[in-house]
């Protein structure tokens, strides 16, 4: 070997152990600052948790969308108090025949017949069914909006009523004039049988039943909340009759109150200036704080009002739903993104310039 070549040798071999060395020490520095990381991961991790608060509290603008959502809530519920906007049964049957105007006469007469269990007349064999004018809608299950399709539609089949006790009468020409034979048993069993044979019959009984259904949605006692009828028949008596809580005022609720929670949504999303998936995430949470408060605000303000004026008319229960639905969603996603915000930003720490 020349010298020339060993002098070449050596200088490889010494430039490959400073490369060696250097990457040693190098290695050994971010081990030393990944264990300093490691060591004080609880005061990270709280410090993590605090700048997420931070980047998540409500701004002054914030605080105005806040305010303006409670506001609107509030002049709903005011405003759109259970009584409100109510029609009469005469032009529920209106509604109801102009809807059905389009189809063939034929098809109208079948359709806009009345149903069984709208009955309150009674036979010579029949007395005292508890039912009238102002109490039929509450105590039998043919206006139930859930039990309804199954009670309501074997009653239109089989020409019967059944009470929210399962008490069950046979009806002709509008008049109760005896108990079924084998009460809702038998008269179940019967509708099955008929929809078996007749599948027409089934199908026509469906859409009458959902005709008289639409007829009363809007009425001024319209149709009682599913399954009060038969836990509490009091109940469900004070809830139509005197508070006027029933299906259309729930579901009027909470749409008005989802629809100001979507408005004020899209208006505060125009305000959003950042870049990163991260940051978007972090706005949805004050995005979804905003709503959150204030439908919180609007309905503690709701029941208060309601407990000392002793006026349940203006309890807003489908807004209450919403409320309930919101705070559960909202607290889930964000949990769910300061986790994520959290222990990404720690696994950044840990990854460091590799990640």
């Amino acid at each position: 070997m020349s010298s020339k070549d060993y002098r070449e040798r050596k200088k490889k071999i010494i430039d490959d152990l400073d490369n060696t060395i250097g990457e040693l020490e190098k290695e050994h520095m971010e081990a030393e600052r990944v264990c300093n990381i490691v060591e004080n991961t609880e005061q990270i991790l709280d410090d993590l948790d605090e700048r997420f608060c931070r980047q998540t509290g409500l701004t002054r603008t914030d605080m105005v969308f806040l305010f303006l959502a409670a506001g609107l809530q509030m002049a709903r519920q005011y405003l759109l108090s259970n009584e409100k906007c109510r029609i009469s049964a005469a032009q529920g049957d209106a509604m109801v025949d102009r809807a059905l105007s389009p189809a063939p006469p034929a098809w109208q007469e079948v359709l806009t017949q009345s149903v069984p269990y709208d009955a309150i007349r009674t036979g010579v064999h029949v007395s005292d069914t508890g039912l009238s004018g102002m109490t039929h809608r509450y105590r039998t299950l043919g206006h139930d909006p859930i039990l309804g399709w199954v009670f309501g539609t074997a009653n239109i089949m089989t020409n019967s009523l059944t009470k929210m006790d399962f008490e069950t009468y046979q009806v002709k020409d509008m008049r109760i004039i005896r108990h079924y034979p084998m009460g809702a048993v038998g008269m179940l069993e019967r509708a099955v049988s008929y929809s078996i044979k007749e599948p027409k019959l089934l199908a026509v009984s469906v859409a009458r039943q959902a005709i008289h259904f639409g007829s009363d949605y809007f009425t001024e006692l319209g149709l009682p909340v599913p399954f009060i009828t038969m836990a509490d028949n009091e109940l469900a008596k004070k809830m139509l009759s005197v508070w006027h809580i029933d299906m259309w005022s729930i579901t009027r609720g909470m749409a008005l109150a989802s629809f100001i929670n979507q408005l004020i949504a899209v208006i505060h999303k125009l305000f959003y200036t950042g870049s990163t998936e991260m940051e978007q995430k972090l706005y949805e949470v004050r995005t979804r704080k905003i709503l959150s408060y204030s439908n919180l605000i609007a309905a503690s303000s709701n029941i208060a009002v309601a407990a000392i004026k002793r006026d349940m008319q203006k309890l807003d229960i489908g807004g209450m739903a919403v409320t309930i639905y919101r705070l559960i969603t909202d607290a889930k996603f964000i949990r769910q993104v300061k986790e994520e915000f959290i222990f990404g930003s720690y696994c950044e720490m840990i990854m460091g310039d590799t990640f």
